[in-house]
């Protein structure tokens, strides 16, 4: 049996009862749904493919800046050069650095930069030690945006995860300073044996 579009059939002059323009009206919304729901299979199915091709992680963490300024004034240049790296802590100088380790540093882009490094641990998940502080590094780009650059442990298990790529943003208002990393796995983690990227030394 044929099935005429009710535009069809009044271009051919044609009048159908109310039964027959139902039935028409019912195969028309069947054929429909049914080109719907095969879209919408594909598009699962390529949401399905890129899920198992790569994925992604995330790691965030929040600083109080006075915590950072007490250690800062109580430790002075034994718990910056523990936690930071020389380029770091040149990014963080101030001026006023002859006055002493205390007001020397901007303790606000030290605080993003713990919260930082506290991010990054996130999103490589280490099982055991953590790495140590000063193999992950915010290092400043002379455009001013800051990228994630490991060594040691922390490349390893960059390297490990499949870690391709890693994203950071920092913030610091008033009281407070953070940090978002997101890391790119390629081909699922645990991808062991996969080449470390460029910014990956391992040491």
């Amino acid at each position: 049996m044929i099935y005429v579009s009710p535009t069809h059939e009044l271009d051919a002059g044609w009048a159908m009862d109310g039964t027959s323009s139902r039935l028409c009206s019912e195969r028309d919304h069947a054929s429909h749904d049914h080109l719907g729901l095969e879209r919408r299979e594909h598009e699962s199915g390529e949401l399905h493919r890129r899920s198992q091709s790569s994925s992604f992680r995330v790691g965030v963490d929040l600083v109080v800046v006075a915590d950072v300024a007490r250690s800062v004034r109580r430790f002075g240049n034994r718990y910056i050069d523990r936690i930071f790296t020389p380029h770091e802590i040149m990014c963080c100088r101030t001026p006023d650095r002859a006055q002493g380790p205390s007001t020397g540093y901007s303790v606000e882009s030290l605080a993003a930069r713990f919260a930082a490094k506290e991010a990054t641990v996130k999103v490589l998940r280490p099982e055991g030690p953590r790495p140590d502080w000063r193999s992950i590094e915010v290092h400043r780009d002379r455009g001013g945006w800051c990228e994630i650059r490991l060594r040691g442990r922390a490349a390893r298990l960059a390297v490990d995860a499949g870690i391709a790529e890693l994203a950071v943003s920092l913030t610091h208002e008033s009281t407070m300073a953070a940090a978002v990393v997101v890391g790119m796995c390629s081909s699922g983690d645990r991808s062991v044996g996969r080449p470390a990227p460029s910014a990956w030394r391992e040491e």
